[in-house]
């Protein structure tokens, strides 16, 4: 998987801060770029579709098409939000690449998406945890920060989690906020929960 070939190249997993680990670290970051943008190359045409909201009838019922557009969205946030957390992990230091604020974008685009097409007693599914972390952990804009916290706490049904990813989210961007550098968010885990937890 993505995510498991990204965490292999952060700080708890390898040695980092030399120029001969960054260089190699760089170059690890930059064959895993070029993955996702092939998986991304060889996504079926069907996908393209599910996400404009174009699966209407007669051609899909429109129970089917709720579950498949929402099934690709998900989807491809989580393919968006693997770029972003490239880039905290590969480039922490340096400033966001056009394809890592694309990948923003896009996981904000398809967020809103998703949670407008929800009864107002409804959540985005589980799977929408970690876009939204990866999202709320580059957010500068206050407006946005508590538009996300808020579907991130509406997640609660169906995330156990939720309430304190939100509370981790909360407290990187704070310490992200004083610092002015991005904060690495399972040290944030540590530091408030003496533990780390998996974001689905």
């Amino acid at each position: 998987s993505f995510m498991g070939r990204i965490s292999k190249i952060d700080p708890w997993h390898r040695s980092r801060g030399t120029v001969e680990d960054e260089t190699e670290v760089m170059n690890i970051g930059a064959a895993i770029a070029a993955d996702l943008r092939t998986l991304y190359e060889q996504r079926p045409p069907l996908m393209d579709y599910a996400v404009a909201g174009k699966l209407t009838e007669p051609h899909v019922s429109p129970h089917l098409a709720f579950v498949i557009t929402r099934a690709f969205r998900t989807y491809l946030a989580n393919y968006h939000a693997s770029k972003v957390h490239l880039h905290r992990v590969a480039y922490k230091s340096f400033p966001l690449t056009k394809e890592a604020d694309d990948a923003l974008g896009q996981i904000r685009r398809l967020a809103r998406l998703l949670v407008d097409s929800l009864d107002a007693d409804n959540s985005l599914p589980v799977n929408m945890l970690w876009p939204l972390l990866m999202l709320g952990s580059e957010e500068q804009d206050p407006q946005e920060r508590i538009w996300i916290k808020t579907q991130i706490l509406r997640m609660e049904r169906v995330a156990g989690n939720a309430k304190i990813t939100a509370q981790v989210l909360e407290e990187v961007q704070a310490r992200q906020d004083a610092e002015k550098v991005r904060v690495d968010i399972r040290s944030v885990m540590h530091a408030i929960f003496n533990s780390c937890f998996a974001i689905v």
